[in-house]
């Protein structure tokens, strides 16, 4: 029986993903996989991904190494299997890796006297822990709420990139912030009487009401690089991540039933502080929206960012007055001032 040598490459993740990190790799050469079997782990600034077999076979041979930065369709394990699928490309260039400094990965102490249930930890990372004799007081944590995970235990590669994957977020933040200087954009500020019971539920409503606005006036729904009108409506929501932040684009939220909208917020919400926002939620917004009414915050003027044409926040409620501030910043070359003035009267009345 004929047998295929098929590369399983580094996926392109988002329209905008030229390099990503691998995390870890499940598999050792020689092991049988199975259509489906999770391959290896792999992350970029926005997103992580577990990797799957494409079809049945065996792990013939491993190029990528654990911690490397490696460009999208390079090669990170070769599989030899007798399946052959039309995707194969039996033609993969040559990894480009960048290999990253050496991390010194301390081995967790183990003092057994702890008291295991004080800490937060995921069921089986807890598990992980007993079997192994492992205080979890001695483990840092890497997930949602300062919770253990398992990876921070079973892969120390793992938490040991934690840290740099939070700094390549600040960076990849940072950078878009850069770019927005170059726009000509103006912020308008007003106070609203907006009030909400919990947090997806009043983000639900404002991103709900933004869009039908952003809906009904066409000409600020579109891309400010091509300048192409959008077929959908889609709001940048900027969430808590495990890495930093995280923007996951929701699109035609006005179309949605309510309740079905919150049920996603709050599913999304889990996945971004869990660092693994759904890849097809990466791109196709022309607003963002950073809701801090329940933060301490009060206020805070909204940037654009690339290809957005507007931005808006909204602060923390005052206690004295009952009011929140909420802000729309826009683009200059596709909304005036009085345009702009116009919409966030439409939004405070609508809220």
């Amino acid at each position: 029986m004929s047998t295929f040598d098929y590369a399983v490459i580094m996926p392109k993740m988002s329209m905008t993903m030229e390099e990503g990190e691998l995390l870890a790799i499940r598999v050792n050469v020689g092991d049988l996989v199975k259509s489906g079997d999770v391959l290896f782990d792999v992350a970029t600034d926005k997103i992580d991904m577990e990797v799957e077999s494409p079809a049945d076979g065996v792990v013939k041979e491993i190029m990528g190494q654990i911690g490397s930065t490696m460009l999208v369709g390079a090669p990170v394990l070769m599989l030899e299997t007798t399946t052959q699928v039309m995707s194969f490309d039996f033609n993969t260039p040559s990894p480009v890796v960048e290999t990253p400094a050496e991390v010194s990965i301390v081995t967790p102490v183990v003092i057994p006297t702890s008291p295991q249930g004080s800490v937060k930890a995921v069921p089986k990372a807890r598990v992980i822990a007993r079997e192994r004799g492992i205080d979890l007081a001695s483990i840092s944590p890497t997930g949602p709420d300062g919770t253990i995970t398992w990876e921070d235990i079973s892969n120390p590669q793992l938490a040991g990139a934690h840290d740099a994957r939070k700094a390549a977020n600040r960076k990849m933040v940072a950078g878009a912030i850069e770019k927005t200087r170059g726009i000509p954009q103006i912020s308008l500020t007003r106070f609203s009487t907006h009030t909400t019971s919990g947090l997806d539920e009043g983000s639900a409503h404002l991103v709900s009401t933004w869009a039908r606005i952003l809906r009904r006036n066409v000409h600020l729904n579109l891309s400010t690089i091509s300048e192409d009108l959008r077929e959908h409506v889609g709001i940048a929501l900027i969430m808590e991540s495990k890495y930093g932040l995280a923007m996951p684009v929701f699109r035609d939220p006005d179309l949605m039933a309510g309740n079905d909208l919150l049920l996603w917020m709050k599913k999304t919400r889990e996945q971004a502080r869990a660092g693994k926002v759904p890849v097809e939620m990466l791109t196709g917004a022309t607003a963002s929206i950073f809701d801090l009414s329940h933060t301490k915050i009060s206020s805070a003027i909204p940037l654009l960012l690339p290809s957005h044409t507007t931005a808006l926040s909204v602060g923390a409620p005052n206690a004295s007055f009952g009011h929140s501030e909420i802000s729309l910043t826009v683009d200059l070359r596709f909304c005036d001032a009085l345009e702009a003035s116009n919409f966030l009267d439409q939004l405070v009345s609508a809220l």
